[in-house]
């Protein structure tokens, strides 16, 4: 059973509901990158496998821009420090294109978003904090300081201070957080601000009250009756936000928290460290769309929690590809493959197709691609995928050209040098030593689809043949592409076509 499929059997069976809410967010005060997507897709395939249950479910997604704006992020003028104690919204945009930097941000997201068919329902913490909608949940919190602190101080190795309080007040004279605030009882406090303005204000009308994060997750949990929500391992971590969310979910707010899960985080294929919007070794969502077919992103998500996503932007790319249309050919059983399998493309697909598509794998493309001329390009596609199923639709061409342009893009911008080549039309001959070796090589190619296999029985065949695979191999580059090296033997015959290098090789052979 895939993972999404046992959290929303857990939640169907403990929270008997009417309709369940699937919650996820993140402060939008910079670039949300492919790791913060993690999360959001975490949730939303919850949320579609509840819907599978034939449950009701709203997936929402909560804009933390009232969150203070702590530094100022890679690409950002650095005289954006003076707006360094502001709520996220209250930021100018630096980049001029909207109403405030939170927006900016949010904007991107929410259009990447619907380009992989995530629609979310979507929530500012600044129209709900600002509206008050919060009051009760504040005033709980405030009444409960004492009880507050002794969770959290259990968490901490420094105590906080005796006057800590479980907010932050945004002044009303410079809109920034340099506030020290006194709780006065119900619904009242009094503030005073380091640019010299105090106030005596009522927070069911004044909205510039805000729980510090780890009392307002568990006070979200209540106010929308959360069902699920997953985070990174370093909220999950022992101690950390999460383990303090649920025991103030119960014993301040008193309400049972959400079902909750942890993911490993997400890089780069050979990224080392977390990404980090301010440091700004991150990719984004329109990174990936620019090689990556939008279900084939899905497909990524789709792993199994506890193991980090590698993504790859180097040949590695084939193999993601493989892999989704390997599952989608299971999905439609014209191939075996456990259920995990078949439900982890089920969850990816974004149209129904009522037959099994007809795929050219990216791998052949990017040989296509070296290997035609533009002007026939269109029409090799054709041939190629009328030689996997004659009666291929014309959707199957469209979603086939889809690739071809992702393809050309990651030929252009991603692929390594040893993978830009051609089949070489330079004259060239053997001696007559190797001549049978290069026969036979030739022939078991031809039968051989596999490249792992194409490498390692052309290197058990030239050691049988007694000849050293340095010299064999040296050959064959030199007369396949005219180099002296380039990527691994097996991706290079299927970079050059198969029947192609079998060819060139039986001639050589003559």
């Amino acid at each position: 059973m895939h993972w999404s499929d046992s959290f929303a059997k857990v939640i169907a069976e403990t929270r008997a509901k009417e309709e369940y809410v699937v919650e996820s967010g993140i402060t939008p005060s910079g670039v949300v990158h492919i790791g913060n997507a993690r999360e959001i897709l975490t949730q939303f395939f919850v949320h579609q496998a509840l819907l599978n249950l034939g449950k009701k479910s709203k997936f929402q997604y909560m804009w933390d821009d009232y969150d203070r704006f702590r530094k100022v992020p890679k690409g950002v003028p650095e005289d954006f420090k003076k707006y360094l104690g502001l709520p996220v919204s209250k930021v100018p945009d630096p980049f001029g294109c909207h109403s405030s930097y939170a927006e900016h941000s949010a904007d991107i997201l929410v259009k990447e978003l619907k380009l992989i068919g995530i629609e979310p329902v979507f929530l500012s913490a600044t129209k709900i904090y600002e509206s008050c909608a919060f009051a009760e949940n504040i005033k709980t919190a405030l009444q409960n300081v004492d009880k507050i602190k002794a969770i959290l101080n259990s968490a901490r190795k420094e105590p906080l201070e005796k006057e800590w309080l479980p907010i932050h007040v945004y002044c009303q004279s410079c809109k920034k957080d340099t506030t020290k605030a006194k709780y006065l009882g119900e619904y009242e406090l009094e503030y005073e601000c380091e640019c010299g303005f105090s106030d005596r204000i009522d927070f069911r009308k004044e909205g510039c009250v805000k729980l510090s994060w780890r009392v307002d997750w568990p006070s979200r949990w209540k106010y929308f009756g959360v069902d699920f929500e997953s985070a990174g391992k370093d909220h999950m971590a022992s101690g950390g936000s999460w383990d303090t969310g649920i025991i103030i979910s119960k014993e301040v707010f008193g309400y049972n928290p959400p079902v909750g899960t942890m993911y490993e985080f997400i890089y780069i294929k050979g990224q080392k460290e977390k990404m980090s919007k301010s440091v700004g070794n991150v990719a984004t969502l329109s990174d990936l769309l620019e090689i990556y077919e939008p279900e084939v992103v899905r497909f990524l998500y789709t792993q199994r929690l506890k193991k980090a996503i590698y993504v790859p932007f180097d040949t590695d790319i084939y193999s993601i590809y493989d892999l989704f249309d390997a599952a989608e050919r299971a999905y439609y059983n014209l191939e075996k493959a456990e259920d995990e399998t078949k439900r982890r493309y089920e969850l990816s697909q974004m149209e129904k197709y009522k037959t099994c598509p007809v795929r050219i794998p990216f791998s052949e493309l990017v040989n296509l691609i070296q290997t035609v001329s533009p002007q026939k390009v269109e029409e090799q596609v054709k041939l190629v995928l009328s030689e996997k199923n004659k009666d291929f639709t014309n959707e199957d061409l469209e979603r086939a050209l889809l690739r071809l342009k992702k393809a050309q893009f990651w030929l252009d911008e991603f692929a390594p040098i040893e993978v830009k080549v051609t089949l070489s039309t330079e004259p060239f001959s053997i001696p007559e030593e190797y001549k049978p070796l290069i026969a036979a090589i030739a022939e078991k190619i031809a039968k051989t689809d596999d490249e792992e296999a194409i490498l390692q029985e052309t290197y058990e065949m030239t050691k049988a043949a007694g000849f050293k695979p340095k010299d064999i191999f040296g050959l064959l580059y030199k007369a396949l592409i005219n180099k002296e090296r380039g990527p691994r033997f097996g991706i290079l015959v299927m970079i050059l076509g198969k029947n192609e290098v079998v060819e060139r090789l039986k001639k050589l052979a003559e």
